[in-house]
């Protein structure tokens, strides 16, 4: 019992120290309506929106002012089965099925003669809120490990639930210089304020029948810097090749934590402190080929540079960007001009997780809530011009992820059995903008 509940105090202690609890592995692609509705635009030159994807093609724009504005809507499904081994419990299935309404971005651009000036609001990791009423593995197990570890004060638990959300929140200033017709340069800067926040409880039951309701209630900040390069290359009329690279933001995390109901005496003591979770660099290049006058195509690859950011260790020290591995992403997108007003656009996106331990990533709080495995996304959209040089987006995309049966191996460590937990997961996004000159 002793070791077991000394077990359960240094897994509680992870709860306060993952700074990192649900944001995503961890950029997220989808920025844009016209993303959504062609998933490569990488070497795009068309819409205000290469403002986040291919910087250096802004200068392809017409001369004066640009304007994109879009929100996303999601409707996510991530789901895992798993067994503790615990009493009258059995298998158990957590799935979330809630919406999150609100992924908003506005980017803007002006552009005269060789020069291009731009700037974003937009968010590139995070952006969606984990709910579980019911509650779900982490909560179901550090609720067991309370019980277990409480020398008997405790017999049983309920009602245990969890919500978090994460928002990467970005803004960036930079400009783009055309040496001639065919290259271009760009150079920016952007700064990423990050937010976490976590609230997570559970009723316990006491000897005597009498319930305890127990609440974690804790937020995590950041922000800091990077800076942003591009180039595009336009050898012939209908040849385009963007490229561009995105340095590591470093973060700190500074914690907060702004209810924790739990005894003194469980371990869950009072904790102000500050851990790293770096935004990964990027590169990413694309081309783009008019195979007629009316039918585009564009190929895109990008490469997540995870392993090479701070994201902290684990208890026993190993480091956990290290175990997830880099990831990579490449697709292909094809766009029809069916009328003078109507282009119409569809694509696909492949995203290759380059996992080097992924049950020790897994052992981290909030990973089986949130889901991370290979994964394709499916788009279709259209851009209809509803006046002269203002464009309405329409997108709609199905990502689906792998499934997976990923070992737990903090279960068999606490002595509750040796289970692994299956995952399945889905995300259907709707798009709508609008993107003008002026």
């Amino acid at each position: 019992m002793k070791k077991l509940f000394v077990f359960w105090a240094v897994w509680s202690a992870i709860l306060f120290l993952a700074g990192d609890v649900f944001a995503n592995i961890d950029q997220l692609s989808n920025m844009s309506a016209e993303w959504i509705r062609l998933p490569t635009r990488n070497a795009a030159t068309d819409a205000t929106d290469i403002v986040v994807y291919n910087p250096a093609g802004l200068t392809k724009l017409s001369d004066g002012f640009h304007v994109n504005i879009a929100n996303q809507t999601l409707s996510r499904k991530p789901k895992h089965t798993y067994n503790l081994g615990l009493p009258g419990k059995g298998e158990q299935s957590h799935e979330q099925d809630s919406v999150d309404w609100f992924l908003p971005n506005i980017y803007t651009s002006y552009k005269q003669d060789k020069w291009s000036l731009f700037t974003g609001i937009y968010i590139p990791g995070g952006g969606a809120v984990v709910d579980y009423p019911d509650g779900s593995i982490s909560t179901n197990f550090i609720s067991a490990l309370t019980v277990l570890g409480s020398s008997g004060a405790f017999t049983g638990y309920s009602n245990d639930y969890l919500e978090a959300s994460s928002t990467y929140l970005t803004g960036t200033i930079g400009g783009a210089y055309s040496i001639d017709d065919k290259m271009s340069f760009a150079l920016g800067l952007r700064y990423i304020s990050a937010k976490n926040t976590l609230e997570a409880g559970a009723t316990f039951t006491d000897v005597l029948g009498n319930s305890h309701e127990y609440k974690l209630d804790r937020e995590d900040t950041a922000d800091g810097f990077g800076a942003i390069l591009g180039f595009n290359l336009a050898p012939m009329d209908k040849l385009n090749l963007g490229v561009r690279y995105e340095t590591k933001v470093n973060l700190e995390f500074e914690t907060e934590v702004n209810r924790n109901d739990f005894p003194a005496e469980f371990g869950l003591a009072e904790y102000k402190g500050k851990s790293r979770r770096d935004f990964p660099a990027l590169f990413g290049m694309g081309v783009s080929y008019d195979i007629t006058p009316k039918l585009m195509t564009e190929v895109d690859f990008s490469w997540y540079f995870q392993s090479d950011a701070d994201w902290g260790k684990t208890t026993d020290g190993r480091d956990i960007a290290d175990m997830a591995g880099d990831a990579w992403s490449s697709g292909i997108g094809l766009a029809y001009q069916l009328t003078p007003k109507l282009q119409v656009s569809t694509g696909a996106l492949y995203t290759k997780f380059d996992w080097k331990d992924i049950a020790g990533y897994y052992e981290t709080i909030g990973a089986f809530e949130v889901l991370y495995s290979d994964n394709w996304n499916l788009s279709i959209g259209c851009a209809y011009e509803v006046k002269q040089d203002v464009k309405l987006n329409l997108g709609l995309a199905w990502t689906i992820w792998k499934d997976e049966t990923i070992p737990y191996n903090l279960i068999s460590q606490a002595g509750l059995g040796d289970a692994s937990v299956k995952t399945e997961n889905s995300t259907i996004t709707f798009a709508l903008g609008i993107d003008a000159a002026f």
